[in-house]
């Protein structure tokens, strides 16, 4: 846990276009002196005094993505203090400390770092600009960038801890940065905030258990589409997988109705529109795969943006304690809203919310909305052995099967899992259905793609590696104790260990 956290904070400073403690964080805890599994969810809510109406009322006719209204309190460093509390062996400013010192001295931008700076400049706002544009233009990869703002403010959460944030100087200073912006957010509304210990949920695939976190987390997509690809081997209407893209087929298309799925009940839980052992019941699965056709693929409302900015990390230790944890901005740097002289961006995570009062994720005081963080882990006879998960907003249920089936099905390596090319289904626009294909270019041939294409499948072939396939990865632990990892080749990952 102790370098699960550490890592997220120094992420936060050299991956800061991706997350950051002005975002939310989940996280899967394997403690094997219990012999359980633990989950935390770290989403925050919307502001108290922000209203379908108070929105409307800004000329805005949907939520917007950018600037002070979608910005929900940030979880993230509540999560790190709670996670260090309970399964830590040092403190959170022991955490921090190296994260601070590296945003005061700086660091090389990578090609990731710089393109994600050029192309959200446009959304920032001036104390944003200062900081990562300091001399008017995006800086190239290679130079170096130096957050001293946040480097403060790390020091001040080694120093005050998480009430140095809830309650504290910073959270003030982000509440009024919000205003100052035009949002409603209070410095109240950040210090009551408290993340919350759920239970994971599961579901059977092959010999292993596949355990995420529940809604509000749209975890339950992975494992519904898990579910459905079992009935489907049940239904003679399929029957065998001889023709090229079947295969495939097949598990877009489960992914296809799990999301519609997410869109119809993944909410706030205090909705209570999500019946977990309902939805991922084998009726339900036999239900949904019933819906499916083997040779034309089909397309389903999307109610839900899409969009993604996170980042995914795994930790282990000799004792078999595993840390499954995701961590996230939203849509890269967010709101494009600095918290002031915090340094910090902050998250966008309220563009999810819609201004119809009759949608499942409705805005509405104090809520939390659809999450697409969902951290990952597989379980073999009753005990954690695989951390898995991976950035990419939308496409996250949709690189969980992938990883599942390539390390269960295929009974390949952790690091070959994780370069295995991927697809990903998107949608043409927000609110449009859902069907464009894309697949890395080595992940299909001509038959391959013909095949898709005859069952009705939008398909383009894209770069091999590309990050919009998302960045997984993945820690395995091995019959003799020790771990396999894996890395995604996709970003700047690093699979190591002591």
């Amino acid at each position: 846990m102790d370098a699960a956290v550490a890592a997220n904070a120094m992420l936060a400073v050299v991956y800061s276009n991706a997350c950051g403690i002005g975002g939310d964080a989940f996280a899967l805890v394997w403690d094997p002196a219990e012999g359980r599994l633990h989950g935390f969810n770290g989403s925050g809510r919307s502001p108290a005094g922000l209203t379908i109406d108070a929105v409307r009322a800004a000329g805005h006719d949907r939520m917007p993505s950018r600037g002070p209204l979608p910005i929900t309190v940030p979880g993230a460093v509540d999560a790190w203090s709670q996670l260090l509390v309970r399964f830590g062996r040092r403190s959170l400013a022991d955490a921090v400390r190296a994260a601070a010192d590296t945003a005061e001295r700086g660091y090389a931008l990578t090609a990731i770092n710089a393109r994600s700076i050029a192309g959200f400049l446009g959304d920032f706002d001036d104390a944003a600009r200062a900081v990562f544009a300091p001399s008017g233009r995006a800086p190239a990869p290679g130079e170096t960038l130096r957050q001293p703002l946040l480097a403060a403010s790390l020091r001040q959460l080694a120093n005050g801890g998480r009430d140095a944030y809830y309650g504290g100087p910073l959270g003030a200073e982000i509440a009024r940065a919000i205003q100052e912006a035009g949002g409603v957010m209070t410095a109240d509304d950040i210090a009551a905030h408290h993340g919350e210990w759920v239970e994971p949920i599961s579901t059977a695939y092959r010999d292993v258990e596949v355990a995420t976190m529940p809604p509000n987390s749209q975890g339950i997509t992975a494992l519904i589409a898990l579910n459905v690809l079992t009935a489907l081997e049940g239904d003679s209407r399929w029957g065998p997988r001889g023709a090229p893209g079947e295969a495939l087929h097949a598990q877009i298309e489960a992914v296809k109705v799990a999301w519609s799925e997410r869109d119809r009940c993944v909410a706030d839980p205090e909705r209570g529109l999500a019946d977990v052992p309902s939805l991922l019941s084998p009726q339900h699965a036999a239900w949904l795969a019933s819906r499916l056709l083997p040779d034309r693929a089909q397309r389903y409302e999307a109610l839900n943006p899409p969009g993604g900015g996170t980042v995914y990390l795994c930790a282990a230790d000799s004792n078999g304690m595993m840390v499954s944890l995701i961590e996230s901005n939203y849509m890269g740097f967010g709101s494009g809203v600095m918290g002031g002289s915090t340094g910090i961006m902050l998250q966008n995570r309220g563009a999810y919310f819609s201004l119809e009062e009759r949608h499942p994720n409705a805005l509405a005081p104090r809520a939390r909305t659809l999450h697409t963080l969902m951290p990952g882990m597989l379980l073999r006879d009753g005990r954690a052995k695989v951390a898995l998960g991976a950035m990419g907003g939308d496409g996250q249920p949709q690189t969980m099967i992938q990883l599942v089936t390539a390390l269960v099905d295929d009974g390949l390596h952790p690091q070959a899992a994780v370069d295995r090319p991927r697809f990903v289904v998107s949608t043409e626009a927000p609110g449009a259905p859902l069907g464009p294909l894309q697949i890395e270019r080595d992940g299909a041939d001509d038959a391959v793609v013909a095949d898709l294409a005859a069952r009705g499948h939008d398909v383009s072939l894209v770069e091999p590696r590309t990050p919009i396939m998302g960045w997984a990865q993945v820690i395995r632990r091995e019959p003799d104790g020790t771990y396999s990892g894996g890395a995604d080749p996709r970003a700047d990952s690093l699979a190591a260990g002591l």
